[in-house]
């Protein structure tokens, strides 16, 4: 289930990107306000290593693998959910 801009979040939607707020907020040891079009590295600030130690926070969270050209493929945060959420469904 894939979310636009524009479009209302649905609750699982919602539920996802809090959960995913909560993992990227315990590896940067601070608080952050996730929002669907914000740009993962450009708008959190993210260098690569603290991407890699939230991708592998994720993958603990959620029990999954994401595959690095999946990862590749993610710019902003609803890219993000939209592969996760992909990935969940498949396992």
């Amino acid at each position: 289930m894939a979310f636009r801009q524009g479009e209302k979040m649905s609750e699982d939607q919602a539920a996802l990107l809090s959960e995913v707020s909560e993992v990227l907020e315990s590896v940067l040891n601070r608080k952050v306000e996730l929002k669907p079009e914000m740009n993962i590295v450009n708008d959190l600030g993210l260098d690569s290593i603290a991407v890699m130690n939230f991708t592998m926070a994720l993958e603990d969270k959620f029990d999954i693998s994401i595959p690095l050209h999946d990862m590749a493929s993610v710019v902003t945060v609803q890219d993000l959910l939209n592969t996760l959420s992909a990935l969940r469904s498949d396992a």
